[in-house]
């Protein structure tokens, strides 16, 4: 072998060498960079990592990771993890001081963020990668460089987001994204356009970004999102079996990359037929079409402005028990003992206009033992200007009762202090049969017809209510079905008020004060009004005095004084008032029962006692009183002048006396009435015995006014 062969030799040899030192280095490269990698992990990215295997392909520039793993800061629980990882990357276009990589792809994405008050398990890994570099700082000369990333892929990722503060978790579980492009310019404002599809949704974004400063604007554009994407979420605050509904929207955002919480919203959106199932399958909210416009969200700050939000065609299904409603139960509110709101602060809400157009409530309740259904629908509601630092807002609303009844309503209030509020309302052709299972349980009877118009105002001054109801009831009828929790004399009391067309009229003011604890306002107005029912019935001259416009004393009666048997003009004309109440008053039974025979036996004993004293002073000459007269014809001087009268009484039997006065006086009344009125049903009797006004009435006639039993029956 000559000299020169064996140099090639040892060159092709060295060559191979060297090549299979290279690629044996480049082949073992990945494994050592991933145990220096994990074991110097909190030096490089800030905590402790794993990494199951690393694999690198230098022709290609792509780099394979597989089951990864970062901790928590306590080094033991998961803070994200993946299954695959893929990076590759355009190695020539370093050349030109551009990063780019034509695909980013990750798959299993596992992250779990924790948040407790203001801070948050990622906290220290920002502080870690934020800090400042003083020898970065220094070099001012760095050069500019650029970013652009393609093909950026996340599929079957999970991520949890734990509020320790509420102890709530919200998990968005097998999430898939796909971006075409990001680019970046480190010297200029840079685009970060994103296009992709979440579930049926196309979601664009368009965005800048200062790199320098962090600051960014950016516009999402979202088409065509369904709710039910988002159900899971929801059913940690609601009780639902189905959410649906589609949404559009635009969204601006204008902040630091920095600081996100303090990012500024803004935008327009759209819900087309939103609506929400509850566990019975029941539809019991909807709307046809929610738009809405979004002026200023600050979450740092607590404030939210909305310019416009307006719905279309709303329904509400609200049904209410004895313990609760179907909106609570379904939104488990109140919250149940031991759960805890965030902390208070200064919140700012502003909703510069809000509108309802043709809304509808269904209303049922059972608290009765009968389901009670009720409509209200074509529901139109304006009001401007909702602020929570206003001193004053008016809500305007229309509506339609059961499809009949129309209702109108101003409704004013403080929002800084509920204390203050005003309610004026009032309803048109409210059909009264449609509250027959109230009206039958509570009074046991039922409306045969009717309607009514109703005129509600509640003024509310620092908790103190005032509150005036007024009632025009026409036409109403009424039919005894018997029971009745409050056995209240309804038809009774509707005959007595009704007027001479048929009408009733009512004033029902309400007094009462919200800073008591047991003030339920409806309660107020509900027994205020029970009690104006059980006074007409009971003191029923005032309104029969009102139907034939006469003076409430003319009907009640007239006194005697004996020993008169001639009418006098003033008992003729009330026996009069009574004889045309008879005629008007369809259905009226009267009575005129004579009062006080105890204290006409006195004043009889009086008037005999009186002549034979005076017949005996003018023949003795005497000068002796009344009262030693009386107790000298009694044998007792230990009485009382009226107590003397009363056993002379007896010594000249008074009472066979004033009854037979009493008879007189009856058949005198009883031919009058027949002579002006031959047809009169007016009774005239003695009192029975058992009526309490009986004792120490003064002697005469007492009206006693009822409803004829046919009629009541």
């Amino acid at each position: 072998m000559t000299k020169k062969t064996s140099r090639k030799q040892i060159l092709k040899y060295t060559g191979i060498g060297l090549l299979v030192l290279i690629i044996l280095v480049l082949i073992l490269l990945p494994g050592q960079v991933k145990k220096y990698a994990v074991e110097h992990s909190k030096d490089l990215v800030g905590r402790k990592m794993d990494i199951r295997k690393l694999k690198v392909n230098y022709f290609t520039g792509t780099v394979r990771v597989y089951d990864f793993k970062m901790y928590e800061a306590n080094e033991t629980d998961v803070f994200v993890a993946f299954d695959t990882l893929i990076l590759n990357t355009k190695p020539l276009k370093f050349i030109s001081n551009m990063y780019a990589v034509e695909q980013f792809y990750v798959e299993g994405l596992d992250l779990k963020i924790i948040r407790q008050d203001s801070t948050f398990n990622y906290d220290d890994l920002v502080a870690f990668h934020t800090a400042v570099d003083t020898t970065a700082v220094q070099e001012e000369s760095e050069e500019a460089f650029k970013y652009l990333l393609q093909n950026l892929e996340v599929k079957h990722a999970n991520v949890s987001f734990y509020d320790a503060t509420v102890d709530h978790i919200s998990e968005l579980e097998d999430f898939s994204l796909f971006i075409p492009e990001i680019a970046w310019d480190q010297e200029s404002e840079s685009d970060a356009d994103v296009e992709f599809t979440l579930g049926e949704a196309e979601v664009e974004i368009v965005s800048n970004v200062h790199p320098k400063t962090n600051n960014y604007t950016s516009t999402i554009d979202i088409n065509n999102l369904q709710l039910n994407a988002f159900k899971n979420y929801v059913l940690d605050y609601a009780n639902i079996n189905a959410i649906e509904g589609t949404v559009h929207a635009v969204v601006n955002l204008d902040g630091n990359i920095s600081k996100p919480l303090e990012t500024f919203i803004s935008g327009e959106v759209e819900v087309l037929k939103p609506y929400m199932m509850d566990t019975n399958d029941v539809t019991f909210l909807s709307v046809e079409k929610v738009l809405g416009t979004i002026a200023k969200v600050d979450f740092s700050n607590s404030s939210y402005v909305i310019d416009d939000l307006v719905l279309e065609e709303p329904f509400v299904k609200f049904e209410l028990d004895s313990i609760s409603n179907n909106i609570f139960r379904i939104f488990n509110y109140p919250p149940e003992p031991g759960e805890s709101e965030e902390g208070e602060s200064s919140l700012y809400y502003a909703l510069n206009h809000v509108e309802v157009n043709n809304g509808r409530l269904d209303y049922t309740d059972n608290l009765t033992g009968q389901n009670f259904d009720y409509g209200l629908s074509a529901i139109e509601i304006d009001t401007d200007s909702i602020r929570s630092d206003s001193d004053w807002v008016d809500v305007y609303a229309t509506m339609l009762l059961n499809e009949r009844g129309k209702a109108k309503a101003e409704v004013g209030y403080n929002p800084q202090n509920p204390m203050y509020a005003s309610i004026d309302v009032s309803v048109e052709d409210f059909l009264l049969s449609d509250l027959n299972i109230y009206s039958g349980y509570y009074t046991g009877h039922s409306v045969l017809k009717g309607d009514m118009i109703y005129f509600f105002k509640m003024d509310i001054t620092d908790g103190a209510i005032e509150n005036e109801n007024n009632l025009l009831i026409r036409d109403v009828s009424v039919e005894n079905i018997k029971g009745g929790l409050y056995a209240i004399p309804l038809k009774m009391a509707i005959w007595l008020l009704k007027d001479r067309e048929g009408n009733i009229e009512l004033d029902v003011p309400v007094r009462g004060n919200l800073n008591d604890p047991e003030v339920d306002t409806w309660a107020l107005v509900k027994n205020t009004l029970r009690k104006k029912i059980f006074n007409t019935t009971e003191n029923p001259v005032k309104p029969l005095a009102r139907f034939i416009d006469a003076d409430p004393e003319d009907l009640e009666g007239f006194a005697i004084n004996y020993p008169d048997t001639i009418l006098t003009a003033e008992q003729m004309r009330r026996m009069d008032l009574v004889l045309q109440l008879e005629r008007e008053k369809e259905g009226l039974e009267a009575e005129m029962n004579f009062m006080g025979l105890d204290s006409l036996q006195v004043q009889l004993a009086n008037a005999y006692a009186t002549e034979k004293f005076v017949k005996q002073r003018e023949n003795s000459g005497a000068n002796t009183s009344f009262k030693t007269f009386i107790n000298s014809e009694i044998g007792i001087d230990s009485l009382s002048l009226e107590a003397s009268l009363k056993k002379y009484g007896e010594l000249i039997q008074a009472d066979s006396l004033a009854t037979n006065y009493m008879r007189f006086m009856i058949s005198k009344v009883d031919a009058y009435l027949k002579l002006k009125e031959p047809s009169t049903e007016i009774k005239v009797q003695k009192a029975k015995v058992s009526d309490k006004d009986n004792l120490g009435a003064v002697p005469g006639f007492k009206m006693n006014y009822s409803l004829k039993e046919e009629q009541e029956e």
